[in-house]
């Protein structure tokens, strides 16, 4: 999707919007890094997959590659994968397609951050980035695991149902 910056009269509003620009064109370099190859300047094939068919599954990899590359962007360390995380961002993912709802947080977790109908991780990710409060949570420092998973139910309102959860 194209980006626009708007006529702006403030110095300090130009500055944050050029720091945004600068940041979304290191993100995408870095995505070409996570498997994107062949000097084409796209997104890995992991990171555009649709995550709405039963069959589908994530390219943790790529995943991480990208959320690492934004945190290392923003000051902060690089995230494990943590299979016990995953299993439960996997319980969450399910219970937020199951009620439509999204989840609370359980306790001892540095953050959680989800989202519903986005169809792959590239589209989540850029909703996540995008939000302030999301992208604090991205970004937190206190962060050094996490758990990451991605739910279809053909049945519910909103196809996919995304999770991921920060620990220390």
């Amino acid at each position: 999707m194209p980006f626009r910056l708007l006529p702006d009269r403030t110095v300090a509003s130009s500055v944050a919007r050029l720091g945004f620009a600068a940041g979304v064109a290191l993100l995408l370099a870095g995505c070409d890094m996570f498997g994107g190859g062949g000097g084409g300047g796209g997104l890995a094939p992991g990171l555009t997959a649709g995550m709405d068919s039963p069959s589908a599954s994530l390219d943790r990899g790529a995943a991480f590659g990208v959320l690492n590359q934004y945190r290392g962007s923003v000051g902060a360390g690089a995230l494990t994968d943590d299979p016990s995380l995953d299993a439960q961002a996997q319980s969450l993912a399910q219970a937020y397609a199951k009620a439509d709802k999204a989840p609370a947080a359980p306790a001892g977790l540095v953050g959680m951050r989800g989202s519903a109908g986005y169809s792959n991780f590239a589209e989540t990710f850029s909703g996540w980035r995008n939000s302030p409060a999301d992208a604090a949570v991205l970004a937190a420092a206190g962060a050094h695991r996490a758990g990451l998973a991605a739910v279809y139910d053909s049945t519910s309102t909103y196809g996919v149902y995304w999770i991921l959860v920060l620990a220390g």
